[in-house]
């Protein structure tokens, strides 16, 4: 086991950091015997995999679960929320925030909230208006007509609007809101709190998850009216390449922490590091880029951020 707790030295660079400490906790096998942060069909991923959970101390047996979304955004907001207690700060920080609980997105949605037709309260003031009306009006004929015809009018203008309503709101059409893993934000009571850091939160990294995340950080961006909250992503994936995807200079994404990047220096030492074909070097070279880039980074350096707030 390599001595990963404090600093790893490997493949030309350098990390003192204090990881995750539930990183380990959420550790184990499936069923086949690969790590669950590994695809089971990729050998890059099982052999990065097993020398990250080696590097950890994570032994063979220990059985992994197969849900780790939820219990990965659990321990995460939950360690946030403790260290930021101790620390005496007044944030909120809470898993599975919607983007428009917060100020510089509490117009986000508004759409969805207008009604096509009439309120109950219109329907029934109008309902006792024209029966009020016609009660009063009975004579002479021309009165009644006209009476008729105006009631007509302001029904066809009604419903025109209905109409128009319902044409505009299928031609914007709808999107589910968009919700963070975790949230950090600021209580500005009475106000909405401000978003101060919103993490996308993937225990391990396909192509389609990079890309949500990377969209999800684009959007918010987009539709922030006021200042953008630092969005980064967090992750235990152990494969350079994925992490690139993520983190490698698009601008959607500010970073990626990785719950034990020492470990992670440590694994990729181990399965490229001796390696003299020009795959693993591209590999190691493309990590080492990342970390050195700050692209990358330790969990730790997210509780500074945040302790800075």
């Amino acid at each position: 086991m390599w001595d990963v707790e404090r600093v790893v030295r490997c493949s030309g660079a350098r990390v003192t950091s204090v990881p995750a400490p539930f990183a380990k906790d959420l550790c184990g096998y499936r069923d086949h015997g690969k790590p669950n942060t590994s695809d089971k069909t990729k050998s890059d991923s099982v052999a990065l995999g097993f020398a990250l959970f080696d590097a950890l101390g994570v032994r063979r047996d220990t059985p992994g679960q197969d849900e780790t979304g939820l219990p990965f955004a659990q321990r995460v907001a939950a360690d946030l929320a403790a260290r930021l207690s101790a620390s005496g700060h007044g944030l909120l920080v809470a898993p599975e925030g919607v983007v428009n609980t917060f100020q510089q997105y509490r117009h986000v949605g508004a759409l969805a909230d207008i009604a096509v037709e009439p309120s109950a309260a219109y329907e029934k003031a109008w309902r006792r208006l024209t029966a009020e009306a016609r009660k009063r009006v009975i004579a002479p004929p021309a009165a009644v007509t006209r009476l008729e015809q105006l009631i007509e009018d302001v029904e066809r203008a009604t419903s025109a609007e209905v109409e128009a309503r319902q044409t505009a709101l299928a031609e914007i059409g709808t999107e589910s809101l968009l919700k963070l893993d975790v949230a950090v934000a600021q209580d500005q009571r009475p106000r909405l709190p401000e978003l101060e850091i919103g993490l996308s939160l993937n225990w391990s990294l396909r192509t389609d998850r990079a890309q949500d995340c990377r969209s999800q950080g684009a959007k918010l961006s987009a539709l922030r009216r006021g200042r953008m909250p630092h969005f980064a992503a967090v992750t235990m994936e152990p494969r350079p390449y994925m992490l690139n995807l993520l983190g490698g200079g698009s601008g959607d994404v500010d970073c990626v922490y990785h719950l034990h990047l020492p470990a992670l220096q440590a694994a990729v030492d181990d399965v490229y590091g001796r390696k003299t074909d020009r795959t693993s070097q591209r590999i190691v070279a493309v990590f080492n880029r990342l970390v050195e880039q700050r692209r990358v980074r330790d969990y730790d350096e997210l509780v500074a951020h945040a302790e800075r707030l």
